[in-house]
């Protein structure tokens, strides 16, 4: 089991974390990352409870406490549709070789019909 972390956190290499834990509110953030200097490779892994509707979003900030509009990464929303069982059941998003400062999820669109949770590795 992923035991969930306070926010923010500065997780170890290669220990997975639960961030985002069964949520379906709009606007619901997750447990803010902050991945130490030694981390360049990095994997969020969406999971939902059943076949779900909505969106959420990826996002990094040079400040961990950054109240404002965090950046968005990728190519956009993510619509949780492609994740629910009916469909992969979990999909991955993987970035390397980059040193972030601060990493979240962000529920962009309400989770329908199920709940989304969210972890992240780090190495």
């Amino acid at each position: 089991m992923i035991t969930p972390l306070s926010s923010p956190t500065v997780p170890l290499k290669g220990v997975e974390i639960l961030i985002l834990d069964a949520q379906t509110v709009d606007e619901t953030k997750s447990t803010v990352i902050c991945p130490g200097l030694g981390i360049k490779n990095h994997t969020i892994t969406l999971k939902s409870s059943a076949s779900i509707t909505g969106a959420c979003q990826i996002e990094t900030s040079n400040d961990p406490t950054y109240t404002g509009v965090w950046a968005p990464l990728g190519g956009g929303t993510i619509n949780v549709a492609d994740i629910g069982p009916a469909a992969v059941g979990e999909l991955q998003f993987q970035f390397s070789g980059i040193t972030f400062n601060a990493l979240r999820v962000r529920i962009s669109t309400v989770i329908g019909g199920g709940s989304l949770s969210a972890s992240y590795l780090g190495n």
